[in-house]
């Protein structure tokens, strides 16, 4: 049997090329003028003010954390069901992540165990819009003012670019968002991300921060008739994108939702056709239009890894997102973690695995997905039932 992907992109490589060839007869391959211009297409697309491309959500994050002077003894709630770049960023910049659990339903973090994890020490909250699917950043927003917490709103949206909450955009009601343009993303320039904001000095600090700390950027200090000299004002880190990457992203973008289109008709036909499997998969709310990132399904803990392994013998490439953080050995010793803490994040970590996905998926393909995946249920459990 051939081979079913995982993940296969969608860049359309004759346009990439053409657009890369003009990029390398300039004279600047960094990040320059294309970059610039792909800022203000996101900037449009999301009716926000500002935007900055950055080398990757991790960087990306971690510059804003810097601009916001993020620093030890401060603490950053993010929910335990997540990629762990989450939790990183926030370690890397010497803060301490906060984990609170999810939803079980639709695996977003948990409204309620936020507010029960706000101390004097908390800066930000990071909620996650896992698989594609949104949280509802302006019930948090106005639940955090009802309850008179001045924090900062930080979206992850790395799975989440064309996604939309009763209308809303990423970005609408949060300080910040940051974005992923990593190879398997919906938009993808193999390595990337952007960070948007309406908020003029963040911008401007972040502007700096993704660059070293430095008050002048390439073109500024290089291409002008008189030498600018350069200051460092504030610390910094490396997250600017290059221009040989920006000039993959505007027709992706331009195209996002025809894409999104047929990724929603995939993960119907899914949906369809696995109904009557003993599985779970993640509720997406009514108000929320989904970017459909991952097909992520759940299945008795005790036979997951068995079933993994079974789908891989077929041919069939699968992923686990994620491991709850609470079971990882660093954050579980670091802050003596107890994973009953975090309940719904173990369950899901433990029993998860996302299935092959992408617009251009065949029916065909997602038939013998769903007809592997029957067998292997059923050979396990009758395997459970004779051990």
């Amino acid at each position: 049997m051939k081979k079913i992907d995982f993940y296969k992109h969608q860049v359309d490589k004759k346009s990439i090329i053409n657009q890369i060839s003009k990029v390398l007869k300039n004279s600047i391959i960094t990040s320059g003028e294309i970059g610039e211009k792909v800022e203000k297409q996101i900037a449009k697309f999301f009716k926000v003010k500002y935007c900055l491309l950055t080398n990757s959500w991790t960087n990306g994050a971690i510059a804003t954390l810097l601009a916001l002077q993020i620093k030890k003894g401060d603490e950053i709630i993010i929910p335990a069901m997540t990629f762990v770049a989450t939790a990183n960023v926030v370690e890397l910049v010497g803060a301490k992540p906060v984990f609170v659990d999810v939803n079980p339903d639709t695996l977003l973090i948990d409204e309620k165990e936020i507010l029960k994890k706000i101390t004097k020490k908390t800066k930000a909250i990071i909620p996650v819009h896992l698989y594609g699917a949104m949280c509802n950043i302006k019930k948090l927003k106005e639940t955090l003012k009802k309850n008179k917490k001045k924090i900062i709103i930080i979206e992850d949206a790395a799975h989440c670019f064309e996604g939309k909450y009763n209308g809303d955009k990423v970005g609408k009601h949060s300080d910040i968002s940051i974005f992923s343009f990593y190879a398997t993303k919906n938009i993808t320039c193999a390595e990337g991300g952007a960070i948007i904001t309406n908020n003029r000095s963040l911008f401007e600090k972040i502007k700096q921060t993704r660059t070293h700390g430095i008050n002048k950027n390439f073109i500024k200090r290089f291409y002008q008739k008189k030498y600018s000299h350069w200051d460092m004002e504030i610390l910094g880190t490396k997250a600017n994108l290059p221009d040989l990457l920006a000039c993959m992203l505007p027709s992706q973008i331009k195209n996002v939702y025809k894409s999104q289109k047929k990724r929603k008709n995939a993960y119907q036909f899914y949906n369809s056709i696995l109904k009557n499997l003993d599985i779970k998969i993640p509720t997406i709310e009514s108000g929320c239009s989904s970017a459909y990132h991952l097909y992520s399904i759940h299945v008795k803990p005790r036979i997951r890894d068995k079933l993994l392994n079974y789908l891989n013998s077929k041919n069939i490439s699968c992923a686990i997102n994620y491991r709850s953080i609470s079971d990882l050995t660093y954050y579980k010793k670091k802050y003596k973690l107890k994973s009953k803490e975090f309940k719904n994040s173990k369950y899901w970590g433990d029993g998860t695995i996302s299935l092959p996905f992408y617009p251009d998926i065949k029916k065909k393909d997602q038939e013998k997905v769903a007809e592997i995946l029957s067998d292997g249920l059923k050979k396990l459990k009758i395997l459970n039932r004779n051990i």
